[in-house]
Parts: structure tokens; sequence; C-alpha cells
């Protein structure tokens, strides 16, 4: 790749300006060691003995995976080679660019047709000679295929692993400690998941009950006695209701660990991440025996009753909530849900964050009939001024279009290597029928050629793949504008029903927060018309301390609670 571009020549006495960029991944770090002030001084050495000047803000840094150009700080690089206010880009090794060897041409020849110089400490500095050139993509094919390679070797082995009945790695779970390949109960912990499945299955207790009470009497997590995992996000002793979830629903404790139960997918922000995860089918699912804990009565029972309660939960929903699923707490981040005073009829929203979880107990709890109000009227004023509408949706479409422009500068980059390759072996097709060459060295040269076409037209077909994806975004926009006419004329007569479809369809999230102004987001530019905190007391009385007499005109605390005084007052 580095053949490409030109080298131009550096002189002691007058310094040109570079920017360095490097990158770790978590496998990289794993692996070979990787780390970023490594690969930087290693840069700013080749820099120095080379006569290049490197401002701070022309180092860049980004923590993904090689096999993606959408990185933040690699964007931000790609943008000043544009700009041309650099004279060469340094590098430690040519897969900190990237790992696939049609991002690497993609990139020289960006840098190419900026005049842009490509440095890679790790290799030789004469890149004009033919051996040079083929090592260059040859590199580049290896560090791909390597990395290919290795990603199915893993997952060959684990389920090697799993079809012999040997568990893999990652963490135990909670009831098992690992003892070579096998995995052993530990008596402790196995003790503590039969208390969970007692309460949930004979007691009845909920998920959050079982939480709460755990959390009192400070019995340790799972986390906290294995001391890894993830970045924590509660206190140690905290249970949260989802990780007794997973426990109850968990085969393992009846002596079947399941393994290549989910797949990794993409994420729905960024597509060349994969965030998300996806249940495979249940044929897919490859079981491991493993000593039970508990037996299938007892999971079967459980099972039985999380049913019975989802149940019960939808069934006893006796008022509707317009922001059900759409309300956000601004406090702590979590979901609000609908409740009602049974004695006043009065509807509210409380945040979902049970007390025993954090030091300071949350106060979010907001009268529903106001802020449903509040946000319905906001919507119902966006949906009833085209102008607005239109605008927003012309915001998107140029966005959307400066996202295609990218693609095509892309597409076109790949096809012009496309048109390089073909040329290339048009020329070594004539040197072997010329006999300057013998067939060894042209079957050879012929391989590196057709590897690189191929990776050529992969990456079109994802630039593609990815072009379609925004023409879809694109329609949607279009049937956005088309929504919001047919619904603007029959605002009025709308169900609470229809409201929450219309939520539903225009996205639309509220953030509340007890001393801040309401945030409204979705597809369509609502705001709100005060920016005066959203809050109003739940009732509109009061009670004495002493006597629970009602009072009258109770203040509003700045969590929306009525407060209690006396009579006195």
């Amino acid at each position: 790749m580095a053949s490409t571009i030109p080298q131009d020549p550096v002189s002691p006495q007058t310094p040109r300006t570079a920017a360095i960029y490097a990158r770790v991944s978590t496998s990289d770090q794993a692996d070979h060691g990787f780390s970023l002030p490594t690969q930087i001084d290693a840069c700013r050495a080749f820099a120095e003995t080379h006569g290049y000047h490197i401002p701070p803000e022309y180092v860049f840094s980004d923590d993904y995976t090689g096999t993606t150009l959408n990185r933040p700080q690699f964007a931000r690089l790609r943008e000043l080679v544009r700009t041309g206010k650099v004279h060469a880009v340094i590098v430690h090794d040519l897969d900190r660019l990237s790992r696939r060897l049609v991002h690497q041409l993609i990139l020289a020849d960006e840098l190419e047709h900026a005049g842009v110089s490509l440095h890679v400490v790790t290799m030789p500095q004469d890149n004009k000679s033919p051996e040079s050139q083929l090592l260059t993509n040859v590199r580049g094919i290896i560090a791909e295929y390597e990395r290919v390679k290795l990603l199915e070797r893993t997952s060959r082995g684990l389920k090697g692993r799993a079809q012999a009945g040997l568990p893999g790695g990652g963490a135990v779970p909670l009831g098992y400690r690992r003892v070579g390949d096998r995995y052993e109960i530990e008596p402790d912990e196995a003790q503590l998941v039969k208390r969970i499945f007692a309460l949930y299955a004979e007691t009845g207790l909920s998920l959050n009950a079982i939480a709460k009470q755990l959390t009192l009497e400070r019995v340790p997590t799972h986390r906290d006695r294995r001391g890894s995992g993830p970045t924590r996000k509660l206190k140690r002793g905290v249970w949260h209701p989802a990780s007794i979830h997973d426990l109850l629903t968990s085969e393992t404790y009846v002596g079947v660990l399941h393994y290549n139960k989910s797949e990794r997918i993409p994420g729905r922000e960024n597509p060349d991440r994969k965030t998300r995860w996806r249940i495979r089918p249940r044929e897919e699912w490859i079981g491991i025996g493993v000593p039970p804990i508990i037996t299938r009565e007892i999971f079967d029972a459980a099972q039985a009753q999380r049913a019975h309660n989802t149940q019960m939960s939808s069934r006893n929903r006796k008022r509707a909530y317009l922001l059900s699923g759409h309300l956000i707490c601004g406090q702590c981040g979590c979901r609000m849900s609908g409740q009602c005073d049974i004695r006043t009829e009065r509807r509210s929203y409380r945040c979902t964050r049970p007390r025993y979880q954090v030091e300071t107990p949350c106060r979010g709890t907001v009268g529903a009939d106001h802020l449903e109000d509040t946000v319905w009227g906001a919507v119902e004023r966006c949906l009833r001024n085209p102008e607005l509408i239109a605008a927003e949706v012309s915001r998107r479409h140029e966005a959307a279009m400066g996202q295609q422009d990218g693609l095509d500068d892309d597409r076109a980059a790949v096809e012009r290597q496309i048109v390089r390759c073909d040329r290339d072996l048009q020329k070594w097709e004539k040197a072997y029928l010329g006999d300057i060459i013998d067939l060894p060295d042209f079957a050879e040269k012929k391989a590196d050629i057709t590897a690189r076409r191929n990776a050529c037209e992969k990456e079109i077909a994802r630039l593609d793949a990815q072009r379609r994806q925004i023409e879809q975004a694109m329609m949607e926009t279009a049937t956005l504008t088309d929504y919001c006419k047919r619904v603007a004329a029959v605002l009025e007569a709308f169900s609470m029903e229809e409201k929450r479809v219309a939520l539903h369809a225009l996205g639309i999230t509220v953030v509340w927060h007890h001393d801040k102004p309401l945030a409204i987001q979705g597809s369509i530019p609502v705001a709100v018309a005060s920016d005066a905190p959203c809050c109003r007391p739940r009732r509109a009385h009061g009670h004495c301390r002493r006597c629970r007499r009602v009072l009258p005109a109770a203040r509003c605390s700045p969590g929306g609670r009525a407060e209690s005084r006396s009579c006195s007052q």
C-alpha cells in the first residue's frame, strides 16, 4: 500500500508538519501487548529523526476495532488530510490504520490524491521498489487473514469443547466453581441459589422484593464474589432485579449449561460495531452437562410463577398512561412507570430505580395529568406547524445526502483500485507471455492481485448495503411528512391509545428532572412552550402531621410531592 504514496524528501533544516495516528483494541492489547503510549512514542521518535514537526493537536488515537473506518479520531485525521494541513501521516504499523486490505487501499488512494506521505515505523522507507510494494500488499492481506482466522479458530475451539461436554471460559455461574475443565458445586453459593428459587416459586416474592431483601441483608452479589466483569454500576452488596431474573431463567441450575445460545449483531447507531445480542434458534444451542443445584420441579414452578406474574401485571393495568415507555428520569436515567393512588384516584409517574440501590433516593415522582398535557400539547403544536416539520425533514435530507457523498467518495476510491488491479494483471500477463517472468512469479503476482480485487469487490458490496440503509432512512423521513399531514387534521379526536401510537410512530422520548426544563426528543423538533421545570403537586391538598386533617393549598416539594404540614402552619 505504501508504494502507491509518493515519499517527499525531508530536509532537517526545513521541518514539515506531520500527524500521528495510533489505535488499540481489546484483542490487540490482550494478544500483542500494544499500547497507545508506546505507539505514539515510537512515532514521535521517527518524526524527530526524519525532521517532522508534530503539533499536539495532530496526535490522534482510537480504541476501536481495525475492521471499520468509522472511528471518531480516524475521521478527524482523514478530514485533516483532505484540508492539506499536513505533509505526512506516521503510524507504528500498517494494521494500525486498518486490518482490511481494501481499507488500506482506500486510504492509500486518499493520501496519494492529497499529496500526503505515509510513514510506517516498522516498515522500510524504500517504498518504490516492486519488492516493497509486494511486501506491503502481502502484509495487508496477512493482517486481514490473521484476524479472520483467529476468530474462526477460537469459535471452532470453543464449539469443540462444548460438544465434548467441557464448559468454555468466562465467568462461572453463581453456585459453581471451576475445577480443571469441569464445574463443581460451591456449597455456600448453592444455598443462596436454592433460597432465591424458594423465595420466588414458593413464597411468591417479586423480583424487586427479592433484590431488596438480599440488598438489605448485604448478601454479596455474583460480581462481588468473582471480582471481575464489566464496569460496576451498583455498589457492593446491591442486587438488581435483572440479576435475579437471569438466575431464575437459567437452565444451568437443573444441570444443562447452554453454549452458542446468543450471537452479537451490529448496533443501531453504528452498524460497524456489534453492540447488540440476539438469541439463536434453540436447535443451535449446545448443551453441556453440569451438576444440578435444584430439581426440575422447582425450576418449572419458578417459570410458572413468572408467567403468572407477567399475565397478572398486564391484566391489572386498569388506567391508561400516555407516556409509558417514553418517560425517563433525568436524575438517574431509569424509566418512569405509571402508578395511581387508590384513595384519591390521582395518577402519577414514578422512577423505577429502587431506593435501596442508591444512597440518595431519587425524587423522581411527578403528576401524570399535567405532564401528559404538557407533552401532548407540545407534540400537537409541532404537528400543526408544517413549516417546522419541513425544516426538520430538510435538515435530515441534507445530513443523509452528506453521508451519501462520503459513501460515493469511498466507492469511487475502491473502483479506482479495481481498475488498477486489472491494469496490473494485464501488465504481468504481457510480461509472462513475453518471457520476462516465469510461471511461478506470474502465479504469485496474480494471486496477490486477485486477493486485492476480491477485497475491493466485498467493500463495494458493503458500501452499497450502507447506501441502501441511508436511502431507506430518507424514505422513512418522507413517510414522516405524510404521516404528520394525515394526523394533523384529526388530532382533536384522538383517544389515549391513538395518542400512544402517535408517540411511538414519532419516536418521542421525554426526559423529566425535578429542577430542570422538560426535554422532549423525537423524529420531529418538539419544543416545550415554557422553560420552567414541569413540576406540579401530586395532590391539591396536604395533611396535618398530628391529626392527618386535610389542609388546602399544599406546597409542592422539588420532587412533585405534597408537603405534610401541621394545623398550626
